[in-house]
């Protein structure tokens, strides 16, 4: 059965060839709300199979039902919730007006060969560590059988590890899922869905202790679809092999953009910024809305954090925030890319950065003359506090030179601006700079 483990494996995460999987889940429906993304579950499961979707969970009534959605060499892959639990109806998810209910249940709802015969290229169940020592007794023996039935029809297990109940506090529910992602591991999972940790470094370290593709969940819907793009991303960044998101695509007011944007972070290589726009620039500049701007100061901070060691402080920042005429006005001065600085300098220690079109400190060539400090017209590029030593070699071609200062330049964070990121209301933002060479203009 193993050839046919890993060709459904291959169905689901590798499609692009790149080991990666952009799925949703749409299984609430058994286990949640009635709620118009439960109702309305064939034209959700249409638009995000339009946005090139490469698996969707269902419970095996909706498997049966959107079945032919599924046919064929380039349907997504079929992904069949194969147990139930009651989770949601305990009052601790975004469920409203559910029949409370006041303890944990899971059970069993079909068979490997059943989801096998649903046409399904995985099944997932679920694995909770925290509520009692008995649940998780119990569900270490459901995903040890069911791990079992697996092997024989040949069908990828993907466990998802939950950590809730009592036992989970703040303070331990990474532990808790590194936990139960590694126990999931050791039962038999060939595949994991799991919530994120929250930062990069702890789920690096969880995918690295599982050491099985991981496919991080979409979290709480959020009404800012940035957000759950940026926590994907982080996850791909961390080692994720995909995600499997529900409600941020399920209710979102447009799926399959959703899913596009997703596909294009995960096969790709588009950033957020990329992947909420639609389309890959090739250089970029710096734009503002001085009118939305509330001096809130957010873009200097960021500004400052993700240069020179990512310190907290408005100093050497690369952009500037201007009281304006009025009480409620603010001026937001960046870096325009007029050119000014590059055409003044006499040693030509600034030209256009090749990969990113920003202006570029070649220090060795500079003189600290100050002229270009001078001339820039909003006054963003200003003195560095210390010198600096270049190394020569002793000739008069390449001497050896002491800097009392050198002049500090917006980078444009390497073509993906932090201050433009952070921004809140939009006041800074980044449009294409169009017929734009750096090696000619």
């Amino acid at each position: 059965m193993k050839a046919g483990l890993q060709a459904r494996m291959d169905r689901l995460f590798n499609r692009h060839g790149d080991g990666r999987a952009i799925c949703v889940a749409a299984d609430h429906g058994y286990m949640s709300d009635v709620t118009p993304n439960v109702v309305q579950l064939r034209p959700v499961t249409e638009a995000v199979i339009r946005g090139g979707v490469d698996g969707i969970l269902l419970s095996p009534g909706q498997a049966t039902r959107l079945a032919p959605l599924f046919q064929g060499r380039d349907g997504p892959a079929l992904i069949v919730r194969a147990d139930w639990m009651n989770m949601p109806r305990l009052g601790t998810s975004n469920v409203a007006n559910a029949v409370p209910q006041r303890l944990l249940r899971n059970y069993k709802m079909l068979t490997a060969e059943q989801a096998v015969a649903l046409g399904a290229s995985a099944i997932t169940i679920y694995l909770f560590v925290g509520y009692t020592d008995g649940i998780e007794a119990e569900g270490v023996d459901k995903c040890a059988r069911f791990v079992n039935e697996c092997r024989r029809a040949g069908l990828p297990c993907i466990i998802e590890p939950i950590a809730y109940g009592g036992q989970v506090t703040g303070a331990n529910l990474v532990e808790l899922l590194i936990l139960g992602a590694r126990e999931a591991v050791e039962i038999g999972a060939d595949a994991l869905k799991i919530p994120y940790t929250g930062d990069v470094d702890s789920f690096r370290a969880l995918v690295q202790a599982a050491d099985v593709p991981v496919l991080v969940l979409g979290g709480a819907r959020s009404d800012n679809e940035r957000d759950a793009l940026e926590l994907y991303a982080e996850a791909q960044e961390a080692g994720a092999a995909g995600c499997l998101m529900g409600r941020n695509v399920t209710k979102s007011p447009n799926p399959q953009r959703m899913i596009e944007q997703l596909c294009g972070i995960a096969h790709q290589g588009w950033t957020v910024d990329e992947a909420l726009r639609g389309e890959v620039w090739d250089f970029i500049k710096l734009k503002a809305h001085p009118a939305k701007c509330t001096g809130c100061n957010l873009c200097v901070v960021a500004c400052v954090a993700s240069h020179d060691g990512g310190g907290y402080s408005t100093h050497l920042t690369r952009l500037r925030i201007d009281p304006g005429r009025d009480a409620s006005q603010f001026k937001v001065m960046f870096c325009t890319l007029c050119r000014k600085c590059i055409d003044v300098c006499p040693t030509d220690a600034l030209r256009w950065h090749p990969e990113s079109g920003a202006v570029e400190l070649l220090v060795e060539r500079c003189d600290s003359c100050g002229k270009c400090v001078e001339i820039c017209p909003t006054q963003v590029i200003v003195h560095s506090d210390e010198g600096v030593r270049i190394v020569g070699n002793g000739t008069p071609a390449a001497p050896e030179l002491e800097l009392p200062w050198y002049p500090v330049v917006c980078d444009l964070c390497g073509g993906a601006p932090e201050c433009a990121r952070i921004c809140p209301t939009g006041a800074i933002f980044i449009d294409e700079r169009k017929a734009f060479d750096p090696l000619t203009d």
